[in-house]
């Protein structure tokens, strides 16, 4: 019999993939409007020190026993002595002694007070806060820098060079905000014994539980229900039910949320070498530029020669040059510097042309493809932008002259 393979359903990426094409690209732009993996953004988070932000129910169960433990500290005045009142969790077994006999009882009978039991009832998504919009391709991402690691060290290296160590960005999933109820029964032999934790209680109620740096959640407490219980040759028993509505969140450890987004990204590195020039004299070494074979080693026999040329000091004031003017004004397509001249290479270097020069916006650098020339008109400057392939429109109606910023010998 053949193998069978069940279909699965897609999700709304392959959705919209299918819809538009691969080769569906934007009419204004010419950029696909689909964009694909791209296998540079992946980075491992394998051996990491820092590990991923994950929010489970036992979490929060843990945070709220943890919060009545260390925080609230119910006690109780028994036989002249304050002791601590315990917390227990109401598992099934537990939870259903306590409803079938009203109370909470050891093997041997005898009966538990003073006693919290808590017991978690419900869960419910709360719709109202906020969406990841797609489980399998998030989009709403919260981004954290993280401090010095393994590959963002500081050195005196760095600090000599100008280097602009990478640093790491953490990527954490926007949560799954739910609401949770938890039902609480307070067992005391007397009444003033229960009115005194539920003081405690009612104190901390809207307000936010949890341990001490670590995951905080509101909690509310509406209303109490007490009750006493005698009769002739049984225990006393004083009892008061309440429920904690909690507004919680959850991010799971699980693998479809693992695969569903990076967890980590990396910024760019930069090094700043400064120009160095020799003022006596450039060194020209013959062999520059020969592609290397994978002949042996062939030491000479005699002296070699290095042959080098004087450096003028209009080549080494020619190279030094790097200034910076703002633009003056704009028309559709050009950009307009006055009163500016581009500088002229002397020789032998080669002829000035637009590589000498990098035009910005608004602190952004414009790709050379989409610069068509740089010439000088008169006494000024004229920058030609192909405005179509870099998809900025008219110049002049979007932008101001001072968002323009030209670099270069001039």
């Amino acid at each position: 019999m053949a193998k069978t393979i069940k279909p699965r359903p897609q999700n709304q990426q392959e959705i919209l993939d299918q819809m538009l094409g691969n080769e569906t690209v934007d009419s204004t732009s010419g950029r696909p409007l689909v964009k694909s993996h791209n296998r540079g953004n992946d980075v491992s988070t394998k051996g990491d020190r820092i590990k991923d932000v994950s929010i489970g129910i036992v979490d929060i169960d843990t945070a709220i026993i943890k919060y009545i433990e260390e925080k609230i500290k119910p006690s109780a005045i028994q036989d002249g002595n304050r002791i601590k009142v315990p917390i227990m969790y109401g598992f099934p077994e537990r939870w259903q002694t306590i409803q079938e006999k009203g109370a909470l009882r050891e093997i041997s009978g005898r009966f538990l007070a003073p006693v919290i039991v808590i017991k978690r009832d419900s869960l419910t998504a709360n719709r109202t806060l906020g969406n990841k919009i797609d489980a399998n391709n998030p989009q709403n991402l919260h981004v954290f820098s993280s401090g010095y690691t393994r590959k963002n060290q500081y050195d005196n290296f760095a600090a000599l060079t100008n280097r602009d160590p990478i640093k790491e960005y953490r990527l954490v999933v926007t949560p799954e905000y739910i609401t949770l109820k938890y039902s609480l029964v307070i067992f005391t032999n007397h009444l003033e014994q229960n009115n005194k934790i539920i003081e405690a209680f009612q104190y901390a109620s809207n307000t936010y539980w949890g341990e001490e740096g670590r995951f905080q959640f509101r909690a509310n407490i509406d209303s109490y229900t007490t009750s006493t219980e005698y009769s002739s040759g049984d225990d006393r028993t004083t009892r008061t039910n309440f429920e904690i509505t909690l507004n919680g969140y959850i991010i799971p450890d699980t693998i479809n949320r693992d695969v569903s987004y990076p967890k980590k990204f990396l910024s760019k590195a930069q090094v700043i070498f400064n120009l160095e020039t020799e003022t006596s004299s450039d060194l020209l070494i013959t062999n520059l530029g020969k592609k290397k074979t994978k002949n042996n080693v062939v030491f000479p026999t005699s002296v070699q020669k290095i042959n080098y040329v004087n450096t003028t000091n209009d080549v080494v004031s020619y190279l030094a040059t790097n200034n910076i003017s703002t633009a003056t004004s704009l028309g559709s397509n050009t950009v307009t510097i006055t009163n500016q001249t581009i500088l002229q290479a002397p020789p032998p270097l080669p002829a000035t042309s637009k590589n000498n020069f990098s035009v910005v916006l608004n602190g952004q650098l414009i790709s050379p493809n989409f610069i068509t020339q740089i010439v000088q008109v008169g006494s000024n400057i004229v920058v030609t932008v192909d405005t179509a392939g870099a998809g900025y429109g008219n110049l002049s109606s979007q932008y101001q002259p001072s968002d323009f910023v030209l670099i270069g010998k001039f």
